[in-house]
C-alpha cells in the first residue's frame, strides 16, 4: 500500500511539472525593442540594468545585450511604453519618431484592419479584414501620389509586433505608423445592426384554355379565376453607420466622420464607406 501511494505521489508530481512548462504559445505576448539604427526587435525584455538591456527573440532562447544608447524605446507586451534614450537626428529633414526616420514614410498609407460590430454581439475579425481589402481596393485604385500598403504587409508587420484587436488601444497611431514605416493610416468603424424583416409576396396564376364545339382549343389566357400559387420572399434589414478616420506619422488626426447608411442590406457598408473615403484627404491624393 505505501508503495502504491509513493507511486501516485510521484505522477502527480511530473504531470504539475509538464503543466507548469506547457504554456500556450499561441496566447503569448511580446515586447517591441525600437533601435537607433531602425532595427525593431521582437521578443522579450528579461532585465534592464544601467546600461544594458538583456533581450531574447521571439522564438528562441540566447540571451542578448543591448546597449542602452543603441536603444530609443520600449512597447512592452502590456502596452507599457519605456522611452530608453533621445532619437538621432541627422538632420532638419529627418524628424524620427522611434527610431525611423520620417522620411521613410513619405507618401506612403496603410489601412487597419477594421472593427466590424455585429448587431452589438462584439466585434467580427473576418469581417474586418473583409473591409481592410475592400478599403485598400477602393483607395489603390485612385492613389496618384501615395502609396498604399498591401493589407497582407500590413497585418504581418502588426502581429510580428505583438498587436492584437485586445491590445491595440495601448498604442498611439504614431506608434502603429512607426510600425508600418507610414506617412499616414486609415482606421475604421462599421456597426451593423438588425431592424425588421420585409416579405415581398410572389403570387402566379394558372393559365385558362377555351374550347370550341369542335374540341379546338382556341387559346390560353392567364385569368385570376385560374389556379393561384404563391411564394414569399423574406429579406432582413440593417441599420449600418460608419465611422472613417485618418492619422499621421505625428499622431494628428486630420480626418474624422461618422455616416448612417441610407440603404438597409447587408452590404450598405460599401457604399457608405466609399463615399466617406471620396471625401478624405487620402482619396486620390
Amino acid at each position: 500500500m505505501k508503495r502504491i501511494f509513493t507511486l501516485l505521489a510521484s505522477c502527480i508530481f511530473f504531470v504539475s511539472l509538464y503543466a507548469q512548462d506547457a504554456k500556450p504559445v499561441g496566447n503569448e505576448k511580446f515586447d517591441t525593442v525600437f533601435m537607433k539604427n531602425n532595427d525593431v526587435k521582437i521578443g522579450t525584455v528579461t532585465d534592464i540594468t544601467d546600461d544594458a538591456i538583456r533581450f531574447v527573440h521571439k522564438g528562441e532562447t540566447l540571451n542578448y545585450t543591448l546597449k542602452k544608447p543603441d536603444v530609443v524605446k520600449i512597447i512592452f507586451s502590456s502596452g507599457r511604453v519605456e522611452n530608453i534614450s533621445e532619437p538621432v537626428n541627422n538632420s532638419s529633414d529627418k524628424n524620427i519618431s522611434a527610431g525611423i526616420p520620417k522620411t521613410d514614410h513619405h507618401n506612403k498609407a496603410a489601412v487597419l484592419p477594421f472593427s466590424f460590430i455585429n448587431n452589438m454581439q462584439g466585434g467580427d475579425p473576418e469581417m474586418g479584414y473583409k473591409v481592410q481589402s475592400e478599403c485598400y481596393n477602393s483607395l489603390s485604385n485612385k492613389a496618384t501620389t501615395l502609396n498604399f500598403q498591401d493589407p497582407s504587409t500590413t497585418n504581418a508587420l502588426l502581429g510580428k509586433a505583438g498587436i492584437t484587436q485586445d491590445n491595440f488601444r495601448n498604442y498611439t497611431m504614431a506608434e502603429i505608423c512607426d510600425i508600418l514605416s507610414v506617412e499616414y493610416v486609415v482606421k475604421g468603424t462599421v456597426t451593423s445592426n438588425k431592424t425588421s424583416t420585409q416579405t415581398t409576396d410572389n403570387v402566379t396564376y394558372g393559365s385558362k384554355s377555351s374550347t370550341d364545339k369542335n374540341g379546338k382549343t382556341s387559346g390560353t389566357n392567364k385569368s385570376s379565376s385560374g389556379n393561384a400559387t404563391g411564394t414569399s420572399t423574406t429579406q432582413q434589414e440593417y441599420k449600418t453607420s460608419v465611422l472613417l478616420e485618418v492619422y499621421t506619422d505625428d499622431g494628428k488626426k486630420i480626418f474624422g466622420k461618422d455616416r448612417t447608411s441610407f440603404w438597409s442590406g447587408v452590404d450598405a457598408y460599401k457604399s457608405t464607406i466609399e463615399y466617406l473615403l471620396k471625401k478624405s484627404p487620402v482619396y486620390g491624393k
